[in-house]
């Protein structure tokens, strides 16, 4: 019998850190550490090589939305829930996560599936029309538009 997929994968996104977080990992959860919410980075947004021909509809995005739930835990505010929503439009649907208010500094979203499926597997099913078709599905921190980040002198800047 193979080993079971570990149940947790984890991710730090901090500036100059990975510009994307691999979605398809083999776990239920997905621990990830963000540094300047809504300064450096004011949500998570679903990219991936599947189009709406190949399965990846707004109807599924949503239903894929009705699947995941996040939590965002900060020392200083808490713990709040991870907004996980879908934005349709004409060109089709944006499926985004909410990384909390602008007043916490580092805060970790812990996203899982509630379906007991790994993430893989909740996405090839939800949003593949052919499960052997190999596609790419992440997370891609949106930059913060509206928040200057802190310059503290030196290169150029008083």
């Amino acid at each position: 019998m193979p080993p079971a997929p570990p149940s947790t994968a984890s991710v730090v996104l901090s500036k100059g850190g990975p510009g994307l977080v691999d979605l398809l990992a083999d776990s239920t959860e997905l621990r990830i550490t963000v540094t300047g919410p809504l300064m450096l980075f004011e949500r998570l947004r679903l990219l991936t090589t599947l189009s709406p021909f190949e399965g990846c509809t707004a109807q599924r995005l949503e239903e894929l939305a009705g699947r995941l739930e996040g939590t965002l835990h900060c020392g200083l505010t808490g713990i709040q829930e991870a907004p996980v929503t879908v934005e349709t439009h004409r060109a089709g649907a944006v499926l985004e996560i909410g990384l909390g208010p602008a007043s916490m500094y580092q805060s970790e979203l812990v996203l899982h599936t509630t379906t007991a499926e790994t993430f893989r597997a909740l996405l090839t099913r939800l949003l593949s029309d052919d499960p052997a078709r190999p596609f790419f599905a992440g997370l891609y921190p949106v930059p913060a538009t509206g928040h200057l980040e802190h310059h503290h002198g030196g290169h150029g800047h008083p």
